[in-house]
């Protein structure tokens, strides 16, 4: 049996766009907003291969709090920080066989399609940026699947010693099981980044704030400009 929403309901559900094309949609086709916004949620629901607005919402919900959970811990990380300069200070140190690696990831609307970006430094010098889309995923899907992309590249490049940066303080904290998600897709991200991890001698995965993971942050955006 199908769950009948009230029209709050649907709104909170909805995106903004799709607020908006509800309420063209409800005058175009003389709907009332309920039906419009039901309409375009069924098709969000669709497009995303799940059976119905009640499995939309729950996927969106989890985003949301994922979203939340991710803020919490940068306030928290930044109050630590104040507290204590040294806390992000690690035992590896960059030596003279050491890559660098910087990944992101965005999802446009969220969820919806997604970018994901890295760009890998050799100790030598030259950099290698590596951009790749998919269809369908929220802020969490993106940001792990830029992390399993600097990963992979790396091993491509025969790395055994590897410092990874991101400003995802959620799937950082995840695959450094700090703060390890129950969620059963974050935990599939998090055994295949811990598989390939076992392929290097040395890794390390940072946090660092937005403002010092431009680069990547920059490709994911450009790759979302192209695709638009």
């Amino acid at each position: 049996m199908s769950i009948i929403f009230t029209r709050q309901q649907l709104i909170a559900i909805a995106t903004r766009k799709e607020q908006a094309q509800s309420r063209q949609l409800a005058k175009l086709k003389k709907l009332s907003l309920e039906q419009s916004l039901s309409l375009l949620l069924e098709q969000s629901a669709k497009h995303a291969s799940l059976q119905d607005i009640s499995q939309l919402a729950e996927q969106r919900s989890d985003a949301k709090n994922a979203d939340n959970a991710r803020k919490q811990a940068q306030r928290a990380e930044k109050q630590e920080q104040r507290r204590n300069p040294l806390s992000q200070q690690s035992s590896m140190q960059k030596n003279a066989s050491t890559w660098l690696a910087w990944f992101d990831g965005s999802a446009s609307p969220n969820p919806g399609k997604c970018q994901i970006a890295c760009v890998l430094t050799s100790p030598e010098g030259p950099r290698f940026e590596y951009v790749q889309n998919f269809e369908y995923g929220d802020s969490c899907d993106a940001e792990y699947s830029g992390l399993l992309l600097a990963l992979q590249q790396a091993r491509q490049h025969h790395v055994q010693h590897l410092i990874v940066h991101g400003d995802s303080q959620v799937v950082i904290d995840d695959f450094n099981q700090r703060k390890a998600s129950k969620l059963v897709r974050m935990l599939e991200y998090r055994q295949q980044a811990q598989l390939l991890a076992t392929q290097f001698k040395q890794l390390q995965v940072r946090w660092v704030p937005r403002h010092k993971n431009q680069t990547a942050d920059a490709l994911t955006q450009m790759a979302m400009l192209s695709k638009a």
